[in-house]
């Protein structure tokens, strides 16, 4: 999936369609960094379990906002809103199975080609819109806000990225031709 500057820091979409399939992803994710001790050292743990509450609320009471990164990311904003309470967090998801499905195009009887992913999920549903931006909370519109200013930063991050593996790659070259 191509993804431009337009689309990375204007694209928002919610999850409508898929969003207990979505809900499926995130309490594997959370399942795992919990056999595997990782939410023990994250810098904020508490997001951890925030992201838990998003993965097991009931879905009629979860609002969910995705804006897609380059190279398979994801900004999610998210946010349960129940009688007992409200939890808005957000997070960036790399989607490992869409870049898995990337290196085995070639390879259309792979297993990863039938897993759901946040790609397939982020391509069914449709854009918000400015008027319905505007009439989300304060929270929610502040965690859009900053993702926007941080695709921003992501693609200038990219970019550097790739010039320098250009500029590696060419000094490698010129090395293997002064070697001859």
């Amino acid at each position: 999936m191509e993804q431009t500057e337009q689309n990375a820091t204007h694209r928002w979409i919610e999850i409508q369609d898929g969003k207990e399939k979505f809900q499926e992803i995130v309490k594997m994710l959370v399942e795992f960094d919990e056999r595997t001790g990782r939410h023990d050292y994250a810098p904020l743990k508490e997001c951890h379990y925030m992201r838990k509450a998003i993965a097991v609320g009931e879905a009629e009471h979860l609002r969910i906002l995705v804006c897609a990164f380059p190279s398979f990311l994801y900004y999610v904003a998210a946010e349960l809103n129940n009688c007992q309470g409200r939890v808005t967090t957000c997070w960036v998801h790399e989607d490992g199975i869409e870049s898995e499905r990337a290196e085995k195009r070639d390879e259309p009887d792979h297993p990863v080609h039938g897993i759901t992913c946040m790609s397939d999920i982020f391509r069914r549903n449709e854009e918000i819109g400015e008027k319905e931006r505007s009439e989300l909370g304060t929270l929610l519109r502040s965690l859009m806000d900053r993702a926007d200013g941080t695709a921003k930063d992501v693609l200038e991050q990219k970019g550097q990225a790739e010039e320098k593996k250009g500029k590696a790659k060419e000094k490698g070259e010129g090395g293997a031709s002064r070697q001859k």
